[in-house]
């Protein structure tokens, strides 16, 4: 503007009223100028203050009204590492996740979907873990994937793109399932692809389910390939469930025909989680994987294929099903150690941090909002929290298989209370 300011036919005409219309217009568009770089400058400096902001408070946004409580949503933003044009909303506090497991039927639920949002506004949750590829081989969407769609496992219940606005809009954290190594419907369609039974050579049976192959390179394609449809449309996290062979029944006749080098169990899940990694990287989708709470106790892979120590280092996430109701009697020398999940959790838990440290994964517990030889009440949700939280870890994940989560929000509710109110 000041080009046109200092131009001798400009100051000329300036004696002209005509002219003095013209200047007063040029000066209102470079100041209109002026002010939209101003804005545009604290656009661009204002995420970086907002993440500051949010971290020094703690991980909580100072700006939620109280009744949400502690959410941990954070409304600022971040460049998409490796899609620097592509810009991604942080939802929580990584290794934060707080959140129930839903079936895809509840998530294709309207109502129980509905219900489920509202737990999560009334307390300090935060994600959902729900069902993308379920323990029975169906995708629980719409996908475009030829070879599920060839051998019908395709089973549309819910709409993904939906779900992911839904819970996109809400601040939610999404976690998408995906049942890896128990798949009994690719397994008798293609017996070619699964876990031989010795004695026949047909599919095993074992765990009450038919079994791919954890060798088997093809599948381990075919689950990458699921994994990279719902990243692409915008999930937060890839949660590898049954990432492991067999562990009951008939194991001691397993053929595992796609091992041809000798390779160990542990060797096989390494090399398909650092296939899907690689694989998944575009997308910066998080990747974690479920494993059980035993193996935290033991220096072995429970023969299964898990030790953590080869595993963590591919993923972002751990999450050890440390349900007290899956310890046996005598197990800390309690007669009942479902009863005593307190100390099931942190003893279980604590013995893990020597497998995962310096990995760059992060431990999160399953915990269980079920009860199996007693009813659980708030007090045994709480303890179990309370068994994470005092060995540093600010995230968990409750399962309950029937997604009834009302003592949850029970326990949840009258946590808040307790932390707002100490004396």
């Amino acid at each position: 503007m000041s080009f046109f300011l200092k131009s001798r036919k400009f100051k000329k005409n300036l004696k002209t009223g005509q002219h003095l219309k013209v200047k007063k217009i040029l000066l209102f568009f470079t100041a209109f100028f002026n002010v939209f770089i101003i804005v545009f400058l604290i656009s661009a400096i204002t995420p970086g203050i907002l993440n500051a902001s949010f971290f020094l408070n703690g991980g909580k946004n100072i700006s939620r009204s109280n009744h949400q409580y502690s959410r941990l949503i954070n409304d600022a933003y971040y460049f998409n590492e490796t899609s620097p044009l592509k810009i991604k909303k942080t939802k929580i506090v990584p290794g934060c996740q707080k959140g129930l497991y839903m079936t895809g039927y509840s998530m294709g639920n309207e109502n129980i979907r509905n219900r489920i949002y509202e737990i999560i506004e009334k307390t300090e949750l935060n994600s959902i873990v729900f069902n993308v590829k379920d323990d029975d081989g169906y995708i629980n969407y719409d996908t475009d994937n030829s070879f599920a769609i060839e051998n019908n496992a395709r089973n549309a219940i819910y709409d993904i793109k939906k779900i992911i606005s839904e819970m996109d809009s809400k601040g939610i954290y999404s976690i998408a399932r995906i049942v890896v190594f128990k798949d009994p419907l690719i397994a008798e369609k293609h017996p070619e692809m699964a876990v031989r039974d010795s004695r026949n050579g047909n599919p095993l049976y074992s765990e009450g389910s038919l079994w791919p192959d954890i060798y088997c390179q093809d599948y381990w394609d075919y689950i990458i390939e699921i994994a990279l449809e719902v990243s692409r449309m915008g999930i937060d996290e890839i949660q590898f469930d049954y990432i492991r062979g067999p562990a009951r029944g008939n194991i001691k006749y397993a053929d595992y025909t796609f091992n041809k080098s000798g390779l160990t169990k542990s060797k096989a899940i390494c090399s398909f989680l650092s296939k899907a990694k690689e694989k998944l990287r575009e997308t910066n989708v998080k990747i974690s994987a479920d494993i059980f709470g035993f193996v935290l106790i033991e220096d072995n892979d429970q023969g299964i294929g898990q030790m953590v120590k080869e595993i963590a280092p591919y993923l972002d996430y751990l999450y050890p099903m440390v349900y007290p109701s899956h310890y046996s009697k005598g197990f800390m020398g309690f007669a009942n150690p479902e009863a005593h999940p307190f100390e099931v959790v942190k003893y279980t838990l604590e013995k893990g941090f020597s497998k995962t440290n310096g990995s760059g994964c992060t431990m999160i517990p399953w915990l269980q909002a079920f009860g199996l030889n007693m009813k659980y009440t708030r007090d045994d949700i709480l303890a179990q929290i309370s068994a994470s939280e005092q060995l540093g870890i600010n995230g968990y994940l409750f399962w309950n298989a029937s997604n009834s989560y009302k003592i949850v929000e029970e326990a949840l509710i009258e946590k808040y209370k307790l932390e707002a109110n100490p004396g």
